[in-house]
């Protein structure tokens, strides 16, 4: 838990107590959702997680733009924060999709995706997923993605334009 705080800290800023009657948090199946609010309390976007076998850790992300990211979390790497990674994602053994990959906490990077069909519906009705990145190699299952990533993007337009007031 404390990991994932650090890693998405430099996508987002938690906010102050919630007085939205909009949930922030959201689950669906094996994934974890959180809408997420920056240091003036307004809406950024909405992340989604969920824990590999191996500890690993593999999120979504959907910005209020509806940008779209995945990110990665191993506490065994350490990476050179700011700098950047050429990374390979795989969906169901299918043609590579070539990325480049920001490292934003010493044990995690950001990939951003484009928000596009093919890419949207591989991951959504995809079995597996391989990232390689500095000839390491994760996989993960994607159990449960179809519904999760409607859940994800529900929370970007049930949150869109919202904010957070401090108590």
């Amino acid at each position: 838990m404390i990991l994932r705080a650090l890693l998405f800290a430099p996508l987002i800023l938690a906010g102050a107590a919630a007085t939205d009657i909009i949930e922030d948090r959201f689950t669906s199946g094996v994934w974890q959702g959180d809408a997420n609010y920056d240091s003036d309390g307004q809406f950024t976007d909405c992340t989604m997680t969920a824990e590999s076998k191996r500890g690993v850790l593999l999120g979504f992300v959907i910005s209020k733009d509806f940008d779209w990211g995945v990110v990665i979390a191993d506490e065994t790497k350490t990476l050179e924060v700011g700098s950047r990674k050429a990374v390979l994602l795989i969906i169901d053994g299918l043609n590579p999709i070539a990325a480049v990959a920001k490292v934003v906490d010493q044990h995690g990077i950001l990939i951003p995706l484009e928000n596009s069909d093919p890419m949207v519906e591989a991951l959504r009705h995809g079995k597996s997923l391989r990232i390689v990145i500095d000839g390491a190699e994760f996989s993960f299952e994607l159990t449960d993605t179809r519904d999760a990533i409607a859940a994800l993007a529900a929370c970007v337009t049930d949150h869109e334009g919202t904010s957070r007031v401090e108590l």
